[in-house]
């Protein structure tokens, strides 16, 4: 339920900044994960507020197979356009160990990496966001990285989101 009440934040209006974030599917899988960033500006509105995994495959009827926050500290931006989703079983919104995700399962995750790369192949960079206009395309790879150092990779199409 906390979950969803951070979502309805981030997604709500807030008068305060304007939310924005990237969806993104994978080329492979089909995996589709959406980033929104805070809103509030004494936090930090380039700091990630949640990260939703999802997949068609999924029987839950949100097709929601994992939801990584900066609450619960299992979201992180390590900057040049990393975000990373931190499998944690303590929390429920992570817990679905036996989902299956990219061809392995959730529990046997570590994390899963998005990287958002800007025109020809570079990182995305904060310092140029305004350069990207609403629903601008941008290549990105998806990290899968298992607990035991295994790492699975996909290509994505990744869509810029900015509210209004």
């Amino acid at each position: 339920m906390k979950t969803l009440a951070l979502i309805a934040v981030v997604l709500g209006s807030i008068t305060t900044a304007h939310a924005d974030g990237f969806r993104c599917e994978g080329a492979n899988t089909g995996i589709t994960i959406q980033v929104y960033n805070h809103t509030n500006p004494e936090i930090g509105t380039r700091v990630p507020a949640v990260m939703v995994v999802a997949d068609s495959m999924v029987r839950s009827p949100n097709k929601t197979v994992a939801v990584f926050n900066w609450e619960n500290k299992t979201l992180a931006y390590l900057g040049n356009g990393l975000f990373q989703g931190k499998v944690d079983l303590r929390y429920i919104e992570t817990s679905r160990k036996g989902e299956n995700i990219a061809g392995t399962k959730l529990g046997y995750l570590q994390s899963i990496n998005l990287q958002i790369l800007s025109h020809f192949g570079k990182n995305f960079d904060y310092s140029r966001a305004d350069q990207f206009k609403n629903n601008e395309i941008l290549d990105s790879r998806i990290s899968y990285i298992k607990r035991n150092g295994e790492i699975l990779e996909e290509k994505a199409i990744c869509s810029r989101y900015l509210k209004n």
